[in-house]
C-alpha cells in the first residue's frame, strides 16, 4: 500500500492501545496534532506535557490533553466553597459553570512519582489544594450515598459519603 493511501485511511481515526482506551471510554478526543496514540507509555508523555494546562484571559484553564477547561480557582463560587462542601452542593455549584469532574479527568493531573503535592508540573498552575480531596461527579456503584473522591497529597482515589466534606474544581467542554 502507498504511503498516501495509508494517510487516507488513518485520517481520522485514532488507533489506541492498552491505557490510552480509557480515553475512548470517557468520551474524549486526542488532539488533532497527537492523532494517533499507540501505546501506554505515549499516553503518559502526553499527559505529563509541560504545555498541557494554559491559563485563559477570563481565569479558567484549558486542558489541550483532554480537550476540556477547568474552572477557576475559586472566584466563581461562594466564599464557603473554599472550604469544604458536601457532594450535592458541589454538584449543584459546579452544574453552574459546567459540571464537576470525572474520576478520568482528576487522576490525569496526577503524577505517583510525587507526593504532597502528588500532580504533574503542568497542574500546578491550577493551585489544587492539596490538605484533602476532591469531589467527582460519580457516584460509588451500588451505594447511593457515597461518591468518588480524588486526593492531590499522595495521588490517592477513594470514596466518601455525599454528606461528608470535600473541594469542588468546575470544568465544561466548550468555552
Amino acid at each position: 500500500m502507498k504511503q498516501k493511501q495509508v494517510e487516507r485511511i488513518l485520517e481520522g481515526h485514532i488507533d489506541i492501545q492498552g491505557m490510552a482506551k480509557a480515553l475512548l471510554v470517557e468520551g474524549f478526543n486526542v488532539p488533532a496534532k497527537k492523532k494517533i496514540v499507540t501505546v501506554g507509555s505515549d499516553l503518559f508523555t502526553l499527559m505529563r506535557d509541560s504545555n498541557r494546562l494554559v491559563k485563559l484571559p477570563d481565569e479558567w484553564f484549558r486542558d489541550e490533553f483532554l480537550s476540556m477547561f477547568y474552572g477557576k480557582k475559586f472566584d466563581w463560587a461562594p466564599e464557603n466553597l473554599e472550604k469544604h462542601i458536601e457532594w450535592q452542593p458541589a454538584q449543584e455549584h459546579a452544574a453552574k459553570f459546567g459540571r464537576q469532574p470525572s474520576v478520568f479527568e482528576l487522576e490525569s493531573l496526577k503524577d505517583r512519582t510525587k507526593r504532597n503535592p502528588c500532580i504533574i508540573d503542568a497542574a500546578k498552575i491550577l493551585n489544587l489544594k492539596t490538605d484533602d480531596c476532591y469531589w467527582t461527579n460519580e457516584e460509588l456503584a451500588g451505594n447511593p450515598g457515597s461518591a468518588w473522591i480524588v486526593f492531590f497529597v499522595l495521588g490517592g482515589v477513594g470514596s466518601y459519603g455525599k454528606g461528608s466534606r470535600s473541594y469542588v474544581r468546575p470544568c465544561r467542554f466548550s468555552q
